[in-house]
């Protein structure tokens, strides 16, 4: 890596965080800024890849290519991931509460989360991500119970895997960027998180590359897993059997609704892909109980569809 321009002044302002997405074929490396109550896009720096072995020189390339337009630069930052190994488990954690007329505190799902997820790691795969994805108080589903009160607590626990040498390749990336990393998160979960604010219930999302793709299974309302695949729109022909494959412990009522496309880079044509999906009998050849509703995602403030990855996990770190 080249070393920092003169003018590069390194600094760490508290409310500045740098998100490093790392994509299916293109690294995005961005700085936000938070002002008041708005969240600010300083400056991007963005860099394709082709294969898994490019992506480390690829993130340093985005970084230099944002260095060159932003003067001062956060230490802290937050890793997007897409594609590769990624693994995603959801389990359902189901307790009695003894003092139901309490309110229910971080400290109480953290508990549970930890003891869901302790055993779900193995010697090649590591959880990077673990979170309480949404929650049930007697009968009731809620996307979040803290300082709510019930009995009868059912939790979703999300966790994210990935193999042990691709989380030694972030924590490379991250040394060489000299960047103090509060949390590697998938980038689909923060796009799922997005399409919940939009009030969309039962969704496919699909998150399309030229030769990679993932995606991204919404039920009533809660993220279910997440699926990397190898296939994109040069092989697009093969994206029913994909969704078939997904989908196949899904209740057949919970069938997504909507089939929600937004692509990896900018390179990517959605509209051809849009044309090609709707044209498919999703009843009769892939099993749907009704036919999902095709769209393509649109931009938002300042983001390009190719953008709604980095636009997500700015919304849901901002949170952090």
């Amino acid at each position: 890596m080249p070393a920092l321009p003169k003018f590069f002044k390194r600094k760490k302002p508290q409310k500045d965080f740098l998100i490093l997405e790392i994509g299916l074929e293109r690294v995005v490396c961005a700085i936000f800024k938070k002002d008041e109550s708005h969240l600010k896009l300083v400056g991007v720096g963005r860099k394709k890849f082709s294969t898994d072995d490019e992506i480390f020189n690829a993130s340093l390339e985005a970084f230099d290519g944002l260095a060159a337009i932003v003067p001062e630069f956060p230490e802290t930052g937050y890793i997007g991931v897409t594609g590769g190994s990624l693994e995603t488990v959801t389990t359902l954690a189901s307790y009695t509460r003894e003092k139901p007329k309490n309110p229910i505190e971080a400290k109480e799902t953290a508990n549970a989360l930890e003891q869901v997820v302790e055993n779900l790691g193995s010697e090649s795969r590591k959880i990077f991500f673990s979170t309480v994805a949404s929650a049930s108080l007697d009968g009731v589903r809620v996307s979040n119970p803290l300082g709510l009160k019930g009995e009868q607590v059912e939790l979703a626990c999300f966790a994210a895997l990935k193999l042990n040498s691709e989380i030694e390749l972030l924590d490379r990336i991250a040394g060489e960027l000299d960047l103090d990393v509060q949390q590697i998160l998938p980038s689909s979960f923060a796009v799922a998180r997005y399409l919940q604010k939009k009030d969309m219930k039962d969704v496919l999302a699909l998150r399309v590359g030229s030769a990679k793709s993932e995606i991204t299974i919404l039920s009533e309302g809660h993220i279910s897993e997440i699926f990397p695949v190898d296939i994109g729109v040069q092989s697009q022909d093969f994206f029913p059997s994909a969704f078939q494959a997904a989908l196949k412990a899904q209740p057949k009522e919970t069938f997504p609704s909507v089939i929600w496309l937004f692509s990896d880079n900018e390179e990517v044509d959605l509209g051809k892909l849009k044309e090609f999906l709707s044209g498919v009998d999703w009843v009769g050849q892939v099993g749907f109980p009704v036919l999902p509703k095709i769209e393509v995602a649109e931009s938002v403030h300042n983001y390009s569809q190719a953008d709604i990855g980095l636009y997500s996990l700015s919304l849901e770190v901002d949170k952090t």
